[in-house]
């Protein structure tokens, strides 16, 4: 881990109680703990922002397959909408992949930050 600063240890404990946090946001809502985990790694690592991206989709894959299986258990998956998206999902996924690589830094700052405003207001108006 890149951690920033001299207090290694502190950073560990600080990465450590996120993690923690965004693995419990995002199996709660279905959502949201890949957010925290860029916040996360913008804050506590040197890493490129690209970097943080790629690293926080890898992160959410344990925490989304823990919660698809909770939520399989619990009867809450409609499966008719996941055959309606499914295969717009995985190419919007590959878009993005390739783009991500492509993309100035700035801009996918700002498409990151406009997604979360958007979000944001999206969840108080409705």
């Amino acid at each position: 881990m890149n951690l920033k600063g001299n207090h290694k240890i502190l950073g560990f404990l600080a990465f450590s109680l996120g993690s923690f946090i965004a693995g419990g946001v995002n199996g709660f809502l279905g959502t949201g703990g890949g957010i925290l985990f860029v916040f996360l790694l913008s804050s506590l690592t040197k890493n490129e922002k690209k970097d943080i991206y790629a690293s926080t989709l890898c992160a959410t894959i344990p925490i989304s397959l823990i919660g698809i299986f909770a939520y399989y258990n619990a009867g809450a998956i409609e499966f008719s909408l996941l055959r309606e998206i499914g295969i717009f999902t995985v190419l919007g996924g590959l878009l993005g992949a390739f783009l991500v690589g492509r993309l100035n830094t700035k801009y996918l700052n700002v498409i990151f930050s406009l997604l979360i405003i958007y979000s944001g207001i999206n969840m108080i108006i409705n």
